[in-house]
């Protein structure tokens, strides 16, 4: 009987070996992916999305990096996937997030960093998943000029998603994408980067005509 089960467990190894990886994979994969929701363009407001996993033992907070140029509104939230909870989150400068060493590269000491305090230090063999949703106001990446929304931003994840603000249609991007409308009806981008470094975007669009009014009932 023991060695037919360990036959059993043996023919089965590969499979579920197989499953592990996949699901490894599965939660890798999602680092890979953000998105942006195009707001108002007379805001210059955008909101945007990603998730993440932090491994690293010791770590008591994670970080959201602000790009020079770009304002983030205090409403940014961080929450822990795992548990469900939102984490307590709030900026800090450059120079305290480089004094915790969790980083491979330092950043600028006055750049500006959302910051979420989990609820304990990650310990050997945990992991938490991360979901950091933050507004964005960027004045010179995301303008109206002439009628017409332009943004502009350099994007470095592998998968990225840009959906264009309730009621604006595409006029043109300068780089391919996958085209969709969302559950909303808004206009969805989709782009995919298979290159080393970053994507240069440029999305533009106008407003759809109003649709005629219908003709008086007789």
């Amino acid at each position: 009987m023991r060695k037919l089960l360990i036959y059993i467990l043996a023919a089965f190894a590969p499979w579920f070996l197989l499953l592990a990886q996949q699901e490894s994979f599965h939660r890798a994969e999602q680092d890979r992916e953000i998105s942006y929701w195009l707001l108002d363009p007379s805001t210059h407001q955008f909101r945007i999305s990603h998730d993440f996993t932090v491994t690293r033992v010791g770590q008591k907070s994670v970080h959201s990096f602000v790009r020079k140029g770009s304002a983030v509104s205090p409403d940014a939230r961080m929450a822990d996937l795992d548990s469900g909870k939102l984490l307590k989150t709030y900026t800090v400068a450059g120079k305290d997030v480089n004094a915790l060493g969790y980083y491979p590269d330092k950043v600028a000491d006055d750049s500006v960093v959302v910051q979420g305090d989990l609820e304990h230090a990650i310990v050997e063999g945990q992991s938490a998943r991360i979901r950091v949703e933050e507004t964005y106001t960027d004045p010179v990446g995301y303008v109206l000029k002439d009628g017409e929304l332009v943004w502009t931003r350099t994007l470095g994840r592998p998968l990225n998603f840009v959906t264009l603000p309730a009621g604006w249609m595409l006029t043109s991007v300068n780089t391919p994408a996958v085209i969709s409308l969302d559950e909303e009806g808004r206009v969805k981008l989709r782009f995919t980067n298979t290159r080393n470094g970053d994507l240069a975007i440029e999305i533009k669009a106008r407003p759809r005509p109003a649709k005629p009014a219908a003709p008086p009932q007789s």
